[in-house]
């Protein structure tokens, strides 16, 4: 993030919703530093259906979700300090770079800087609800039906909307390589990761963290550019053309050079 020489510092990469570590490889040339990259997408299973509520009770819902996403979060968390890592600056995206700015908070692990790659945040109340709209129903469908016959159904309806994310420019093996990491996530792990970890305090945690704040937009993406530059005016957000929700897969040289470019200082005042 700084001029190459002295761009040493230790980062950990944390991807996006049904994402993997493996896609540091796209930028890790511009990350001369030690690199944690941590996949935390919970695997199949790890969620008990018995523990879901079969009456309808949204809100006991939405808590359950926010639990599970908190004790993924917390994993995260002590990955990084077993591994080592405080200090470090994080480059998340999409819900890794939520989740950055969260983690941003914990003054335990303090964190030089928050480096987002087209993430949703802040993270605007409609968006939230709509998450929790879309998500919720297939742990119901799940609990009624079984994983199973609702893993076909995910597979079937994810490969409608997952095309949203992409340019027209985002073609070839990466794309089919993350449109099969949504289709076959677990539906229930993946439903309540999403569906909690919208409930972090996102935005709040973007506009109180005091360590800088960097951000790297997709022109056909999903980051609210003109709200975060307004809750964060210090912060330095750029966008790249031409390129969806990835800019780090699909414009991966554009992405290192700007990682490589001279940002702010390390520290606010």
């Amino acid at each position: 993030m700084a001029s190459k020489p002295s761009n040493t510092r230790p980062v950990v990469f944390l991807h996006g919703w049904c994402g993997h570590a493996d896609e540091v490889e796209f930028i890790r040339s511009a990350l001369p530093g030690p690199v944690l990259p941590i996949s935390w997408m919970p695997a199949a299973g790890e969620f008990n259906l018995e523990e879901w509520p079969t009456e309808p009770d949204p809100e006991e819902k939405n808590a359950i979700a926010r639990r599970f996403a908190d004790r993924v979060l917390e994993r995260v968390r002590q990955t990084i300090l077993d591994a080592g890592f405080a200090g470090s600056s994080l480059v998340g995206h999409s819900l890794g770079g939520g989740m950055s700015c969260v983690l941003a908070a914990d003054p335990s692990l303090s964190i030089d800087r928050v480096i987002m790659l087209d993430s949703s945040v802040p993270m605007p109340d409609p968006l939230r609800r709509g998450y929790l709209t879309q998500m919720i129903p297939w742990v119901d469908r799940a609990a009624a039906a079984g994983r199973l016959v609702t893993q076909a159904g995910w597979i079937a309806e994810v490969s409608s909307w997952v095309p949203d994310f992409f340019s027209l420019e985002d073609q070839g093996e990466s794309r089919l390589r993350i449109e099969r990491r949504f289709m076959f996530a677990p539906v229930v792990e993946a439903a309540l990761m999403v569906a909690g970890g919208v409930q972090w305090p996102i935005s709040d945690s973007v506009a109180s963290i005091t360590c800088p704040v960097f951000g790297f937009a997709g022109e056909a993406g999903r980051m609210p550019v003109e709200e975060l530059r307004r809750v964060r005016p210090d912060a330095r957000v750029d966008r790249c053309p031409a390129t969806g929700h990835y800019p780090h897969v699909f414009a991966a040289e554009r992405t290192r050079a700007w990682l490589e470019s001279d940002p702010l200082p390390t520290t606010l005042g």
